[in-house]
């Protein structure tokens, strides 16, 4: 049955309808009755065809009503319903919304006139589209059913965090609204519900979401109509095979599809007069180097990404210490579409958790403006030197070492060596320590090697000196093991280096490019010009690093030989010195500051406490691990914005550990996690959850690249913010176009007709 998107127009329009009959009764009406003989004679010819004329006059008012009553159905937009049912009084329609709240939604269009109304967001748009349309659905005859999923929510119950899984969850909890029906009378509740959505601080993907709503077709003959409100970035429609293969069934079965875009208008070029185009986003936050010990200084590094087509030029970044604002960095520029990284330094005066967040100025996009990072600071950091020298001995490699990583009180670095003997490594809790040192020690009992690799596969760092005492056969069989061992290289003994006689003044150690020599890296060095080596051991000639190890030269010899070598091992670091720490066979650790400046950068490149704290991007889960026997197995989460509390109970996980994990981490900000061990004391870990900052992207998809994204699938494409209502739309068939055309059939009968019932003068025969 016909249906009108202007009902109140219809209204208005149909009593003109009456205009025509008026107007032949008030000719009537001026009509005087004057009698004389030819009148006479030619009313009596008229009543022979009396009949004949008025029905002709009839069918002239008849059709000039219909065309009044043509115009007004016009102007009421009608169309008819495509279900086949409502021609026998059951009309129903489908409409089911997919909401995009990722946080590029909250990009920023306009400020509006005055500060106290809200700003202008692609949200806000996507928001005033709902509401419109569900005041058209309460306006339109019939049961009009409506469905409401966030993007965020769909994907997170897809995705199976949790114990809300798609399989356990209920239809009411994918969707904000679960098939309703809407009508004048809770018009207003379900508005309210739709203003009450935000965007999320997540980076959501649209096939779950669409994988999730497809069941609400099940069973449409074609009166279903999908509304996809986006705003169309190109980071999820650029790879959108997927969704054209979610979109395609629903497509095949009739379903209407309309891709709603909110982040562009017919006048975009009048946006942001207040604000630049361009968004900046805080890519990365991170300590670069020293132990997290209070009253030392830690340095840190930001990295911002510019967005935009143009370079931004002197951004200020505010920078706050546990919450207190301290003096800011500034970044002089960064190229359009590249980054740019600044340092600074911070210092916590007290042990225990301490937060650093870092803020852009506002831009486009502010969610993406602040990064936050979660730091553990200590009293001090123990570092294990392994030798077998006397403690005594003030000319060994761990007198050297230890020297260098604690000169003392005037230069406080925080660590603490500890001096052991081999047998330590099997006695030990080994990651109660910041790094390992092995200085020259003999060969090494498989007992030993097993829990070394261990604290190195699990993110340790640990750093080999060899000397007279390393027997490089026993490192190749135990610790090499042909490149599956802890060991970066295979040795084959130990050379002297000899002099370059076509270039005696060349310096014995050249810096590659590695952050850990960034500083002795570049023009010549007079401390590293002034290290002599004698002795090395060298490396295997027939080794090639296979691609992909990780292998990596921090110093290397005027000979083109290995000096010091790093690779990866599991997810910790094993570093190869192929000479003494003692002036035994080199004197770089005599006198030489450059020396001291190495191994700090060194300790600081493999800090296990500063690898303890990973980056956690909203929506992954925190996980805490218990020592079983030692804490409690409840812990609670403190939960921001509102300091939330929720308890978890830690359980025995597939790897034989007692952990526990907080998956509700859908918000930005600092997590803490408190529980107490069984002696009663209290423990915390502070954790910080960012975005992801690939969502600070802004570009777009056009609208001539949808059909390349979306190829076979027939699309409607509508603005958010255009207030005018499609001809294609709305789950029924348009009847504008055959209503047009009948039109200008009853006014052209009109014109043939009352040129019929007319007087006219005839012409006169010659």
């Amino acid at each position: 049955m016909p249906t009108f998107d202007f009902m109140t127009l219809l209204w208005w329009g149909l009593p003109f309808a009456a205009a025509p009959v008026i107007i032949h009764l008030i000719n009537l009406l001026r009509h005087r009755v004057v009698r004389w003989p030819a009148m006479e004679f030619l009313l009596a010819s008229q009543r022979k065809y009396r009949t004949r004329i008025l029905l002709k006059q009839l069918l002239l008012l008849l059709l000039r009503i219909l065309a009044i009553v043509g115009l007004a159905l016009l102007f009421a937009q009608p169309r008819w319903d495509k279900n086949l049912g409502g021609v026998l009084g059951g009309n129903r329609t489908r409409h089911v919304v997919l909401l995009d709240d990722s946080y590029s939604m909250g990009e920023v269009f306009g400020t509006g006139d005055s500060s106290d109304l809200p700003a202008t967001t692609a949200m806000s748009r996507g928001r005033k589209m709902v509401e419109r349309l569900i005041e058209e659905l309460a306006a339109t005859p019939g049961q009009q059913d409506f469905s409401l999923g966030r993007l965020s929510r769909l994907q997170r119950t897809f995705s199976g965090d949790s114990d809300n899984t798609a399989g356990a969850a209920t239809d009411e909890q994918l969707f904000d609204i679960y098939v309703e029906a809407v009508t004048p009378q809770n018009l207003d509740s379900v508005r309210t519900d739709v203003q009450k959505i935000r965007t999320s601080a997540t980076t959501t993907e649209i096939v779950p979401g669409l994988r999730n709503i497809a069941p609400l077709f099940a069973g449409d003959d074609g009166s279903g109509v999908l509304w996809l409100i986006t705003d169309l970035r190109s980071n999820d429609w650029r790879a959108s095979e997927d969704i054209a293969d979610v979109l395609k069934p629903l497509a095949d079965t009739g379903i209407e599809i309309h891709i709603v875009d909110t982040a562009t208008t017919e006048s975009d070029t009048e946006f942001l007069k207040n604000l630049p185009r361009s968004n900046l986003t805080v890519e990365r936050i991170e300590m670069i180097g020293g132990t997290p010990v209070s009253n030392v200084l830690l340095p840190w590094e930001v990295t911002v990404r510019n967005y935009s087509s143009s370079p931004s030029r002197q951004v200020s970044l505010t920078i706050r210490e546990d919450r207190l604002e301290r003096p800011g960095v500034q970044i002089d520029s960064i190229p359009a579409g590249d980054i740019a990284t600044v340092r600074f330094e911070s210092r916590f005066q007290n042990t225990g958790s301490h937060t650093v967040e870092v803020e852009l100025p506002v831009d486009r996009l502010p969610r993406d403006n602040r990064r936050t990072a979660a730091v553990e600071a200590v009293d001090e950091a123990e570092v294990l030197l392994i030798t077998t020298s006397d403690r005594k001995n003030l000319e060994d490699d761990a007198f050297y070492l230890a020297t260098a990583l604690n000169p003392g009180a005037t230069a406080a670095t925080g660590l603490r060596p500890r001096i052991e003997q081999p047998r330590a490594l099997t006695t030990l809790e080994l990651n109660d320590f910041d790094s390992i040192w092995l200085l020259d020690v003999p060969p090494l009992d498989t007992r030993a090697i097993r829990p070394l690799e261990d604290y190195a596969r699990n993110g340790g760092g640990v750093v080999f000196f060899v000397g007279p005492k390393t027997d490089y056969k026993s490192i190749n069989e135990f610790l090499f093991r042909n490149g599956q061992g802890i060991f970066p290289v295979p040795l084959a003994g130990a050379v002297d280096l000899l002099k370059d006689q076509q270039n005696p003044n060349a310096p014995d150690i050249v810096a590659e490019e590695h952050p850990i020599v960034a500083i002795l890296s570049g023009r010549r060095n007079p401390f590293l010009d002034a290290v002599g080596v004698d002795r090395y051991m060298a490396v295997d000639r027939s080794f090639q690093a296979p691609a992909g190890t990780g292998l990596r030269r921090l110093l290397s010899l005027r000979n083109k030989a290995f000096f010091a070598v790093e690779k990866p091992f599991g997810e910790g670091m094993g570093v190869a010195f192929l000479s003494t720490a003692a002036p035994t066979w080199n004197n770089w650790a005599r006198n030489n500051p450059s020396w001291v400046v190495v191994m700090l950068e060194l300790e600081r490149h493999l800090a296990r406490l500063q690898r303890e704290q990973d980056a956690v991007l909203v929506g992954q889960p925190i996980t805490i691990t218990l020592q079983q026997g030692i804490d409690q197995v409840d812990v609670d989460f403190i939960l921001p914005p509102d300091e939330r509390v929720v308890q978890e109970v830690a359980s025995i996980d597939p790897n034989g550990n007692l952990a526990t994990a907080m998956k509700d981490t859908y918000e930005p900000g600092t997590y803490k996690a408190r529980w107490q061990t069984v002696s009663g004391a209290r423990r915390e870990l502070v954790t910080a959850v960012n975005i992801n900052p690939i969502e600070g992207n802004l570009e777009r998809v056009s609208l001539s690249e949808l059909p390349d994204s979306l190829p076979g699938i027939p699309f409607l494409y509508d603005r958010a913010n255009d207030l005018e209502p499609r001809d294609e739309s709305r789950g029924g068939t348009s009847l504008v176009r055959p209503l047009l055309l009948i039109l200008f059939i009853v006014l052209v009968c009109e014109q043939i007709l009352g040129y019929a019932v007319s007087y006219h003068r005839t012409s006169k025969r010659t």
